[in-house]
């Protein structure tokens, strides 16, 4: 197991590589204001002791290098967190709220674990909506990478910018995992499933979600039933059905359902599952059906 820089001697390294390559070296920031910020908006968690302390004493926004995650400010990742917060997405479509996202690209978020009951965080991540992959166990060993490659010359010159060389990039970062050992809570593993059952358990219990939840407890109504019932008043059950089609916004889904007997359009109201629905996979609604009204799902588990 090969032990990681600290933090200043990373940050050292880093400053030397850039001038080495003919770059300005590192900034201080202004202040330390965003920071204790965002550490009030992640709160009851913390900021890792090593991110804090690079923010204390680097103003990374400047630096003339492009790789991803990029290594960005607080103010950054203060307005990343208030956007992913703004679009309201539950996970598995979001982080879980122990990971903070620092950087974004194409669809996909850099971001590091808080500190909190399980550990003292500091694993870095890209989030994305079919991989999960571990970037580095530590900021340390990511700024000291980035220095790495620099100063080998595993990069391309643009304009005033420095693009790092992605496939140098990601082979190294693949052996700097395999070189530290198994994570105390990740083992050996180089990407976090994008599944929920598959995701840690910590992470889910930061994000409040109970895998007994997604078993099924059996149907009680075919659709057909449901209806007829519901014609006549309220009516509630749990039917089995095939999502037919699927559109949505923020404020939650409409899906087609059909199990053979009838189809329905079921209102999924945001945060009502974290399992679904999803497009062309069977389902376990929970429903109520009120006269001719839209069905309106109270809870979704998967069958598939």
């Amino acid at each position: 197991m090969t032990a990681p820089p600290d933090i200043d001697t990373a940050v050292g390294r880093l400053d030397a590589a850039l001038r080495g390559v003919g770059l300005p070296g590192l900034e201080r920031p202004s202040g330390v204001t965003t920071i204790e910020a965002i550490a009030d908006e992640v709160s009851p968690y913390v900021l890792p002791a090593e991110l804090r302390r690079f923010w204390e004493q680097v103003d990374p926004e400047p630096l003339p290098v492009v790789t991803f995650p990029m290594l960005r400010g607080p103010a950054h990742s203060l307005e990343l967190l208030g956007g992913l917060r703004d679009l309201g997405q539950q996970p598995p479509l979001a982080p879980p709220p122990i990971v903070l996202p620092l950087d974004y690209s194409s669809h996909c978020y850099g971001a590091i674990e808080l500190g909190s009951e399980w550990g003292d965080g500091g694993t870095i991540f890209e989030f994305e909506f079919d991989a999960l992959p571990v970037v580095a166990y530590s900021l340390a060993d990511r700024v000291d990478l980035v220095a790495e490659l620099l100063a080998e010359g595993h990069f391309e010159r643009v304009d005033v910018y420095v693009s790092i060389d992605h496939r140098v990039e990601q082979r190294r970062r693949s052996a700097r995992l395999d070189a530290a050992g198994p994570h105390p809570l990740y083992g050996e593993l180089h990407s976090i499933p994008p599944e929920l059952e598959s995701w840690p358990a910590h992470w889910l219990a930061a994000s409040g979600i109970d895998l007994r939840d997604r078993v099924p407890l059996g149907t009680t109504h075919s659709i057909a039933e449901l209806v007829a019932a519901g014609k006549l008043g309220t009516s509630r059950g749990r039917i089995h059905a095939l999502v037919t089609s699927l559109g949505g916004s923020s404020e939650g889904s409409l899906v087609g359902v059909d199990d053979g007997t009838a189809s329905l359009d079921v209102w999924c109201p945001s945060g009502t599952s974290p399992w679904g629905p999803v497009h062309r996979q069977r389902f376990e609604f929970d429903v109520t059906i009120e006269g001719h009204a839209l069905a309106v799902a109270t809870d979704i588990r998967p069958l598939d």
